[in-house]
């Protein structure tokens, strides 16, 4: 073999082997990002399915906003009136991007409230705090928007959801929506 079918041969070689590489190196970024919608598709899921199912357990939406929810979850004491251990928030915070859910702490005392109150002020109010802990339930969370069948919440039966995520390189909006139970828990 002479010097120059040498050099023609490995520079098909290298040739060969830097396809190979670009090669792989697709795959692996497709398998990435094939993990990355997946996990996100996930998380959309599981987020969508827990807001709905705590509308579907509520009895009368308290309060709304674009990026929250208030919700009675129940008569509990009989009183026809809400009060502090029937209620709970499900806020998007914008700043953190977090979606968290804000429940009473076991055994609070009552506070009876009308339903012409203010929730919004009075959640705001002890929010966050130890008989009104919350709870992230996702982050990553790029946008929330709740609409409301009816323009008063307290006359509103359904719910309809908008909330963005975004997972590796990869944001998707996803949408839900669900009912407010028509009668009192027991």
């Amino acid at each position: 073999m002479t010097l120059l079918e040498l050099l023609l041969a490995l520079a098909g070689t290298a040739v060969i082997g830097t396809a190979i590489v670009s090669m792989l190196v697709g795959v692996t970024y497709g398998t990435q990002a094939d993990k990355d919608l997946q996990g996100l598709i996930t998380r959309q899921m599981a987020l969508r399915s827990r807001i709905e199912a705590e509308i579907r357990e509520s009895y009368l939406i308290l309060d709304a906003g674009s990026d929250y929810l208030i919700l009675w979850s129940g008569d509990a004491d009989a009183s026809d009136t809400p009060d502090k251990t029937e209620i709970q928030v499900i806020e998007y915070d914008a700043v953190t991007q977090q979606m968290m859910r804000y429940a009473p702490a076991a055994l609070i005392a009552e506070e009876n409230y009308a339903l012409t109150d203010d929730f919004r002020t009075i959640t705001d109010g002890y929010k966050g705090d130890a008989t009104f802990p919350g709870e992230r339930w996702a982050e990553s969370i790029t946008s929330f928007e709740v609409t409301l069948d009816d323009i008063d919440p307290q006359s509103a039966r359904f719910v309809a959801m908008r909330f963005g995520m975004s997972g590796g390189e990869i944001p998707d909006t996803a949408i839900g929506a669900a009912a407010v139970r028509a009668e009192a828990s027991e």
